[in-house]
């Protein structure tokens, strides 16, 4: 059952808190160093998580803290009823890694969805009275809010909450026939919103040529593509972002997670003709790119867009698929390993929720995904040492659940 403290924990989690996350793994981390996590008895964990993708710097980035510290002794929080420096960094950086074009700064993932929703919606309506469908894919995660949760294509999300969003139409992945059918149809698709990499979904990743031709079609077409880089951005894939390894530049860009390295924060970058069809009262929020989640945006992307660091990136991620591939052929139940750069998915042939409270009590952070999938999602700057680490466990993890060794 655990220590005392992580009793008293769990506890006061039952006592004071919405249930709505289930049963959480039996572990609470206080501290963190590099790539590795600490719990509440002092126990040390190898990191292949990073808190869903978030913890893009691991733990203790002196840079990092550094811009945390001296923006929480200048200012934090003043509104965007006023100019803001550190916005203003933070949307040049962007600027410069993505394309060229202009950003709104939200507070999360699914805000950042419900931000490109409204903006293109009232670019379709301005193209005619009924131009506001937009097309998702089966299988989809774009968040938890209204517009979010709609525009996500699954079921398990939408039961229970009523009506939803209309206007939103979901087609199968990687089918250009079903694409062309639809908008051939329907001339009211104003916009398509896709992950190149379903995360959620079981890191799943669209089909290059599919996706080139979907582009092709969409700006014959007049129809917006937006690309949801919530998971897959800010090297997570080993470039700024997913959509640069697959020859397309889309009309809109959402993004989360690791923008700022832990730091609530979220934003849409839409390129230079878009940002007026959000002219003032349109769109807002208040802690929406605050002085301090700014100066993380600023301070991981400083460190991430070098090229350096997107060369571990890339080299760390090839380890891990070697690996993952060498570990395959010892294990049974491992049917797919899948994914591109620390963006990784290991399918199973069997349930492997179980796999993740084992891996902790062995000293690794994992997590399972679309009931079969185990994700290998670690810090961008975990070292290849750290990373030989982590796979020692895993490797020790498969075969004690049916390897063949």
């Amino acid at each position: 059952m655990g220590s005392a403290k992580l009793k008293k924990i769990m506890a006061e989690d039952k006592n004071n808190l919405f249930q709505n996350y289930g049963d959480r793994q039996k572990v609470c981390f206080v501290r963190g160093q590099n790539s590795y996590l600490y719990d509440q008895d002092n126990k040390k964990y190898v990191d292949f998580f990073s808190g869903i993708a978030v913890s893009s710097l691991g733990y203790g980035n002196r840079a990092l803290s550094k811009a945390l510290h001296r923006q929480v002794d200048s200012i934090i929080h003043s509104s965007n009823h006023f100019y803001n420096r550190e916005q203003n960094e933070a949307g040049r950086l962007l600027n410069e890694v993505s394309f060229p074009g202009k950003t709104l700064f939200v507070n999360s993932g699914t805000e950042a969805s419900e931000a490109a929703i409204k903006l293109a919606r009232r670019y379709g309506l301005s193209q005619g009275k009924d131009r506001y469908h937009i097309i998702t894919f089966d299988n989809s995660f774009h968040g938890r809010t209204f517009g979010g949760m709609t525009a996500t294509a699954q079921k398990k999300i939408h039961d229970g909450f009523g009506p939803l969003v209309p206007g939103f139409i979901y087609l199968p992945g990687n089918d250009i026939r079903a694409f062309e059918k639809e908008i051939k149809k329907n001339r009211g698709v104003c916009a398509v919103m896709i992950e190149l990499i379903q995360g959620e979904g079981g890191i799943q990743v669209a089909d290059r040529g599919y996706v080139k031709e979907l582009f092709r079609l969409c700006n014959k077409n007049g129809i917006l593509t937006i690309v949801d880089e919530v998971q897959t951005g800010i090297g997570r894939t080993g470039t700024m972002f997913a959509y640069q390894q697959f020859g397309v530049v889309p009309d809109i860009i959402t993004m989360a997670k690791g923008l700022a390295g832990g730091i609530p924060v979220g934003a849409i970058h839409a390129k230079n003709f878009l940002p007026e069809f959000l002219p003032k009262g349109t769109h807002g929020s208040t802690f929406g790119g605050n002085h301090l989640a700014c100066a993380g945006v600023a301070a991981v992307l400083k460190q991430v867009r070098a090229k350096a660091f997107l060369d571990n990136v890339n080299a760390v991620g090839a380890f891990f698929f070697d690996a993952l591939n060498g570990l395959k052929k010892k294990v049974d139940f491992i049917t797919e390993v899948r994914g591109m750069g620390l963006h990784i998915g290991i399918e199973l042939s069997m349930a492997g929720a179980s796999l993740v409270p084992r891996a902790l009590e062995m000293g690794l952070v994992i997590n399972c995904t679309a009931e079969r999938v185990i994700r290998i999602m670690p810090p961008l700057n975990i070292t290849l040492k750290t990373a030989r680490e982590g796979m020692k466990i895993l490797e020790r993890l498969f075969i004690e659940a049916g390897g063949k060794q």
